[in-house]
């Protein structure tokens, strides 16, 4: 009772301390929705650009196919299937071509918009954001040693575009191609320049991968668990500048919190001493003004749950000013929720802590002196 009656003198001055903290809870949850979701999407997306365990790459198309059968032969190994990954230039803009072989055409069958896959040579299934449609002929310039040869290639697909366009500068703007027209085009003969590998027993990728780094010194090998933490180190960087400016806003709120709490308990030391005068224990007095923290932070946790839900959308804008361009079902998690309340708590009790050792330890001379 006496917490809720001074609450309510002072319902004005608890409301900004709560609006306060509520900014920087806000921008905390926003913050961490929106890269959390980011995360998760990059992450499955990579899962699908290389569903394979194991992935040899060379920026030379010199990986001969011999060795990919030597490859299927092993008996740690599922399956391998060579490719050929290189980029090209289609209206001014950077397309990254895959030859595939067309008994492995199906795996793009469930990204397919529009129109069928390749069947034969000449023909392309293209991400949407190349802009072309099924029927159209596009020219695309493959760089080959010595120069560049120009290709057309006639759309039969359109495939959702992997990432959406997540990072506008580095589209993949993928075309792929019947991998054996890929390589009469480069006049490269029966090499191609990546392997996806998939093993048999998930707990050999590690081994396998070593051996393969070992043998094939000239190759460039990675697995699909390297690629996702690199991925990982990424946002882990995204979240630390997220961190740094949520961290500055809930410290705003930490100053704010302990400068209010400190003028109240200034002028409510008559009180506390009469309290005491009367037998009321310093860890009752504490208690009460232990509740208006807890209160002011369950105000704040509401109201940075609420900013936060709708903040989303102006982080994405504001992220899509900067260039990172996404579309996203960014939702508020049960775990965003956690980070609001426990924020929230934690901003209050780290502002109160030294008025509330004050309280704690007030004497009879300091309250004679603020009566007089």
């Amino acid at each position: 009772m006496l917490a809720f009656s001074d609450m309510r003198a002072r319902l004005l001055r608890y409301f900004l301390t709560a609006l306060a903290i509520g900014i920087g809870v806000a921008l905390l949850v926003s913050l961490t929705a929106v890269s959390d979701a980011a995360r998760e999407y990059v992450e499955r997306t990579l899962t699908q650009l290389y569903p394979a365990d194991i992935m040899m790459y060379s920026e030379s198309v010199n990986i001969p196919a011999y060795l990919v059968h030597e490859l299927r032969e092993h008996p740690l190994v599922e399956a391998a299937h060579g490719v050929i990954i290189t980029t090209g230039l289609h209206g001014g803009s950077v397309v990254s071509v895959v030859g595939v072989p067309l008994s492995g055409m199906s795996y793009f069958a469930v990204e397919l918009e529009e129109g069928r896959l390749p069947s034969a040579g000449g023909e392309a299934v293209v991400e949407e954001s190349v802009g072309a449609r099924p029927g159209d002929t596009i020219t695309v310039k493959l760089h080959v040693a010595g120069g560049e040869r120009a290709v057309r290639l006639r759309v039969v697909g359109v495939m959702r575009s992997f990432l959406r366009g997540f990072i506008g500068a580095f589209r993949l703007n993928l075309v792929v191609v019947p991998l054996e027209w890929l390589q009469e085009s480069l006049d490269v003969g029966p090499f191609v320049n990546a392997v996806l590998i998939t093993v048999r027993d998930k707990s050999k990728v590690g081994l396998l991968h070593e051996a393969l780094r070992q043998t094939y010194r000239e190759a460039q090998v990675y697995t699909q668990k390297s690629l996702l933490d690199t991925a990982v180190r990424l946002f882990n960087a995204l979240n630390a500048v997220f961190a740094v400016i949520s961290g500055a806003a809930l410290a705003a709120a930490t100053a704010t919190t302990f400068a209010v709490l400190s003028i109240t308990v200034s002028e409510r030391i008559k009180e506390f001493g009469l309290l005491k005068a009367m037998g009321v224990l310093s860890r009752d007095i504490v208690a009460s003004v232990l509740v208006e923290v807890l209160v002011v932070a369950g105000i704040a946790s509401a109201l940075g749950i609420a900013a936060g839900y709708f903040g989303i959308d102006a982080v994405r804008e504001i992220l899509r000013q900067m260039g990172i361009n996404f579309e996203l079902a960014i939702k508020l998690a049960p775990r965003h929720v956690a980070l609001a309340l426990l924020s929230s708590l934690a901003v209050a009790l780290a502002g109160a802590l030294v008025p509330l050792v004050r309280v704690a330890r007030l004497r009879p001379l300091e309250v004679m002196r603020a009566w007089q």
